[in-house]
């Protein structure tokens, strides 16, 4: 009984708390699960805060349409309980849209915008407005192991041919894996592979934006899945891509940049080498995603939020991102920081593919273009070009005009 009553009065008084942290307001902030400790991140900023605030954080579902539903589910009902949330730069533009995002501060929109990759401001900005904070962008690069490429007979200071990588990778007997981490592999492949080849996937905000699957550029992407299955190296977009890769046949690895910090990779990291993605024409032009840091208009305190996103994007805290993670900033300073040139060793691919790449299209209704995308593109063995391109045409202009299939 004595016991039980010391037990009490501890839950009461919160044994081993500070004292005051139940008064200290709190900024909660819902993260995807990246390869990012959030948690410890979390942790600097509130000691950096000093006691005006201290930040805790709710995990978001690992499926991007997990994701999307339950945010979009909590900011129609106004839910002030989220303070601060990591934003796919894929969503960004239907959440600015719908207007669930406070107006960035106007003392910080010169800040937030100064030394950003393009890409990455391209993908905060919703009709020529700021509307997050550029954190963290990842281009997609070819990962291979050890000698492969070499023995493959492909030349990795040059740009590598999808026909060339699939060609090598049969005559070696390895895999060419291409990652899924959240459900957006898919949709990410096809748009790189009609951008590479000179065309844009979707063009315009509107419900009246073009589409361009059902073109030179479509088929062509169309064609490259199709020699990709034919020639049996691998299953496709796949939440096992890393583990493939780690296993006995695995070759090639078409993933983010962030991949080799995956503890999936561990027991192969030390082996592992990048080369730019692979081409369908002249220029590597990779696939490019990331995480904006947004504040909802209904949280309780935005002014507090934008002071912990300060804190998130501070140098030290960049730094601690790029090389423990190696989710690589949107600020373009950060790859000339010593430390994480120490730490990346591709950093050079790296570089260049953020400055080249491109991410999905800036549309308020690419969640249902993805959907669209997964209906007509899957199964990948399927996937023919004189018919694929037509059907997807067709789903994702349907889609886009707000149509029922």
């Amino acid at each position: 009984m004595r016991w039980a009553t010391v037990l009490s009065l501890c839950v009461l008084a919160a044994c081993g708390a500070d004292p005051d942290e139940g008064s200290t307001p709190v900024v909660t902030w819902y993260a995807a699960p990246e390869r990012l400790d959030t948690a410890a991140l979390a942790r600097t900023c509130t000691e950096a805060a000093d006691g005006a605030y201290r930040i805790e954080v709710r995990q978001l579902p690992a499926h991007v349409t997990d994701r999307h539903a339950l945010l979009v589910r909590r900011l129609l009902a106004k839910d002030d309980r989220i303070d601060l949330l990591s934003l796919d730069t894929a969503l960004t533009a239907e959440f600015a849209a719908a207007r669930f995002l406070a107006p960035v501060p106007s003392a910080l929109t010169n800040e937030l915008a100064d030394d950003i990759a393009p890409a990455a401001l391209a993908a905060a900005t919703y009709r020529d407005e700021l509307v997050v904070a550029p954190w963290w962008l990842d281009p997609q690069v070819l990962w291979y192991r050890g000698n492969t490429a070499e023995r493959a007979g492909l030349d990795t200071t040059k740009p590598i041919s999808w026909d060339d990588l699939v060609a090598g990778a049969q005559r070696l007997g390895v895999t060419v894996q291409v990652e899924d981490r959240d459900g957006s592999g898919l949709s990410e492949w096809v748009n790189a592979l009609v951008t590479g080849s000179g065309g844009l996937l979707v063009d315009g905000t509107g419900r009246d934006a073009a589409v361009g699957l059902d073109s030179d550029a479509g088929r062509t992407a169309a064609s490259v899945v199709e020699l990709y299955e034919d020639a049996e190296v691998g299953p496709g977009p796949s939440t096992d891509a890393l583990a493939g890769f780690a296993a006995s046949n695995g070759g090639f690895l078409v993933a983010s940049s962030s991949a080799v910090s995956d503890p999936a990779l561990t027991a192969v990291a030390a082996d592992v080498k990048a080369a730019p993605y692979p081409v369908v024409g002249p220029d590597s032009i990779a696939p490019v995603a990331g995480v904006g840091l947004a504040v909802p208009t209904s949280a309780s305190d935005p002014a507090r939020s934008y002071d912990a996103v300060s804190c998130l994007l501070s140098p030290d805290v960049q730094r601690v991102v790029a090389t423990t993670a190696r989710h690589h900033a949107s600020r373009l300073s950060t790859y000339d920081d010593s430390a994480v040139k120490a730490a990346v060793p591709d950093l050079s691919v790296v570089r260049t593919a953020v400055a080249t790449g491109r991410t999905v299209p800036a549309t308020p209704y690419w969640s249902l273009v993805l959907a669209a995308i997964d209906q007509t593109w899957l199964p990948v063995t399927s996937v023919a070009q004189d018919s694929t391109p037509q059907e997807s045409q067709s789903a994702v202009q349907a889609a886009i005009e707000g149509k029922l299939p």
